[in-house]
């Protein structure tokens, strides 16, 4: 998985939408063209993700749970469809459908417990291998666990956040959701 600076994502994704596709769709041909796979644009250009949603779903809400929408997804960061779509999808699927927003957190978080749990791995190679000797700082075994323990804290709260958008979305308490 590589990451991208901001300005540099957006200038692909301008170029994939001016040929009418995703940024994935654009990257998976630009693979195949350096792979030799392809010599070209071969086909017509793949729908975007929006064009592929299958049916339109029209709904009259009263006047205070349309407010009640707007204003939970303006804390969402997101359109009040939007909005009621991942609802339902939570609902039929029975599995979180986080907002935008909430996917940046996730994968910021995952990239940090991904990070920590690197380093981690990295310390107990070095102490397997017998590195730390002579003046330097030597972790100890129980450090080492330690951090381990913090790692999977870490991952445990990523869990128990989606768990709770889960519970959110599908109008539970959380203890009311199966495991």
């Amino acid at each position: 998985m590589a990451y991208l600076p901001p300005d540099r994502h957006a200038r692909l994704a301008a170029v994939a939408e001016a040929k009418g596709q995703t940024v994935s769709a654009f990257l998976g041909q630009l693979i195949d063209i350096v792979l030799g796979e392809e010599e070209g644009p071969a086909g017509p250009p793949q729908p975007s993700s929006r064009s592929r949603r299958e049916g339109k779903v029209t709904v009259r809400l009263a006047s205070d749970a349309r407010e009640a929408l707007s204003e939970e997804a303006v804390r969402a960061g997101v359109t009040p469809s939007t909005l009621a779509a991942n609802l339902l999808t939570a609902r039929f699927r029975a599995a979180p459908q986080p907002t935008a927003r909430d996917r940046r957190r996730f994968m910021s978080g995952l990239r940090q417990i991904h990070g920590l749990a690197t380093n981690v791995n990295q310390i107990a190679y070095a102490m397997n291998r017998g590195v730390f000797t002579g003046d330097s700082y030597a972790p100890a075994r129980k450090e080492v666990v330690q951090l381990r323990g913090e790692v999977a804290e870490l991952r445990q709260q990523v869990r128990d956040f989606a768990r709770g958008r889960l519970a959110f979305q599908l109008g539970l308490e959380e203890e009311e959701l199966a495991d």
